[in-house]
Order: C-alpha cells, then structure tokens, then sequence
C-alpha cells in the first residue's frame, strides 16, 4: 500500500493500468483496494472498480449505469408479466 500511495502522491492522475506498471502492483490487487476502501477515488480522478456484470469502470458502487439500467428495465419486464398473468389467471377463473 505504501508503494501505491507513494506512486500516487507523486502523479495523482493514473490510470487503474499506468499505476498498476508505475507501482509494480497487479490492476486486480487495486480494483480490490478500491472496492474494500483502502484507495479513496475521489483524491484520484482516474482511478475506477470494474463493473462486476459487464467489467466497464464504475467510480462507485458495483455497477455501471448502464448495467443498472438494463436491470431496472429487465425486472420492471418480469414484474409486468407476472402481474398480466395473474390478472390472466384470475379473469380465467371468474368467467366461468
């Protein structure tokens, strides 16, 4: 972490990549600093996490907007046909 936080303090602009070369640190050993708190990335504007669905950078959280949205929309699509085949299942009893 010392050599992290020295590379850092040195060029705080680096990418994921150039720090991991710089630091001679793996870019998954940094995405888990990230993710567990150790590296802050709001002193490092280009440091991110990886999106945990689609591995696209995320400042925070674990998913990229896009993916969020495509999950929103997948799970208002399935709460839409459950309710229409229950609303079907109900009428289908009732009109006999």
């Amino acid at each position: 972490m010392n050599t992290l936080e020295q590379t850092l303090r040195r060029s705080r602009h680096l990418t994921n990549e150039q720090l991991s070369e710089a630091a001679a640190v793996s870019v998954s050993r940094i995405r888990s600093l990230i993710r567990r708190g150790k590296l802050k990335l709001y002193d490092y504007p280009n440091l991110a996490d990886a999106c945990d669905l689609c591995e696209s950078p995320v400042r925070q959280g674990k998913l990229c907007t896009k993916c969020v949205s495509r999950l929103k929309g997948d799970i208002a699509k399935d709460l839409e046909q459950r309710s229409q085949k229950k609303e079907h299942v109900f009428l289908s009893k009732y009109r006999r």
